[in-house]
């Protein structure tokens, strides 16, 4: 067996820990994660959601609000009944005529700028519903929403539909 040496302290002297190896470290860690924490500003969209009436104390608005179907194919309604955006091809390569075509839906951004022309005249703020589908294509929503900041529409509620 193995024997440890004992350490005897003289009576009368006090063990003193030096706590400055550890402050250098913690700062040292603190300096580390400064400089390595990045600061990302994400783009913001700036939409509010529409409260209800109700709870808004107002009268219902004059002017019915705008309804977007996206469905899971990728294609996109307007009222449920005017088709404004073909389905989805995720195929399309980026930088192709195919892909900017699909990606910009025209026809939706002309009948939303109607409606925020509608609604500026009767002196309101325009409001759409947004529907997904259970399995519509995400970049599909985010090309609406898109379409609906370009037609500087920013009070949008949101629903999806279940399977």
């Amino acid at each position: 067996m193995a024997r440890r040496k004992k350490v005897q302290v003289p009576e009368g002297e006090d063990i003193e820990s030096s706590i400055s190896a550890l402050i250098d470290c913690v700062f040292l860690l603190l300096m580390y994660f400064i400089a390595c924490t990045s600061i990302v500003s994400e783009k913001k969209l700036d939409i509010s959601i529409p409260g209800s009436a109700q709870s808004s104390g107002g009268a219902p608005p004059p002017l019915d609000p705008g309804k977007i179907q996206v469905r899971d194919d990728g294609s996109v309604f307007w009222n449920s009944d005017l088709q404004v955006g073909e389905a989805y091809n995720p195929s399309a390569e980026k930088g192709t005529p195919e892909y900017s075509e699909q990606r910009r839906m025209e026809q939706l951004v002309e009948n939303l700028k109607m409606l925020k022309s509608q609604a500026d005249t009767a002196g309101v703020s325009p409001i759409v519903m947004l529907t997904g589908g259970a399995a519509a294509p995400h970049q599909r929503i985010v090309d609406v929403m898109a379409a609906l900041a370009e037609a500087e529409i920013h009070t949008v509620g949101l629903s999806t539909e279940a399977n």
